[in-house]
């Protein structure tokens, strides 16, 4: 597994991961040299999920990934975890949320109505978009915010930060400052391991950095 460079301190832990029945490397970023007015948001895509059942909740695997997640950021500071409208989407972070003694924030959360139609677990993805980009833009400079979202919003979410979008294939493969797309068209639909980190500078500046957990 390739090793990612990180904006921040580089740290390599080696996890031996038993409930995943491999060894992996966890690449992550620690925050002891983020700016005070520089903000981080770390989007991941929900875990596995069972693909049969049409709530998609986390399956057993999704359930080890969410634990794994945990010990992939446990040097990494966050300050707020937040997820979009689907259970898995809240599952994948919530380890995450409990082991920091912080509570998740779901954009939109269920129950409320948007337009004519209330928000629930099956609802479509992009509802979500407009929303969470309002949300996030909203937190305090400094903060380390996490963000489990769905494939088809996740790139919109990014690109409504300031993360320009390239077309093609031009930022598919390789970690970069930008998006291939806005949309679940250019995601890669079998990964479950990525994390993209979105860093507002001071300035305005806006970068992003692409690392893996896990496999």
């Amino acid at each position: 597994m390739k090793s990612l460079l990180c904006k921040s301190k580089l740290y390599t832990t080696l996890l031996l991961a038993a409930s995943f029945g491999f060894i992996s490397i966890f690449t992550a970023c620690a925050t002891t040299s983020q700016s005070g007015d520089e903000t981080t948001y770390h989007f991941l895509r929900h875990a596995e999920f069972v693909k049969k059942n049409k709530d998609k909740p986390l399956s057993d695997k999704g359930k080890k990934r969410a634990q794994a997640f945990v010990q992939n950021f446990q040097d990494t500071k966050v300050t707020h975890v937040y997820t979009t409208h689907t259970d898995r989407t809240y599952d994948t972070v919530a380890p995450l949320a409990e082991n920091r003694g912080l509570s998740v924030v779901q954009v939109p959360k269920q129950g409320t109505t948007k337009g004519d139609k209330t928000v629930t677990n099956r609802s479509k993805g992009k509802i979500a978009i407009k929303p969470m980009i309002k949300a996030l833009k909203k937190i305090e400079k400094g903060s380390s915010v996490v963000i489990s979202a769905n494939s088809g919003n996740i790139f919109a979410i990014m690109a409504g930060l300031g993360v320009p979008v390239v077309g093609g294939e031009a930022c598919t493969t390789q970690p970069g400052n930008c998006l291939p797309c806005k949309n679940k068209k250019c995601f890669p639909k079998k990964e479950y391991n990525n994390i993209w980190t979105v860093t507002l500078g001071a300035n305005g500046k806006v970068t992003l950095d692409r690392s893996r957990y896990g496999n």
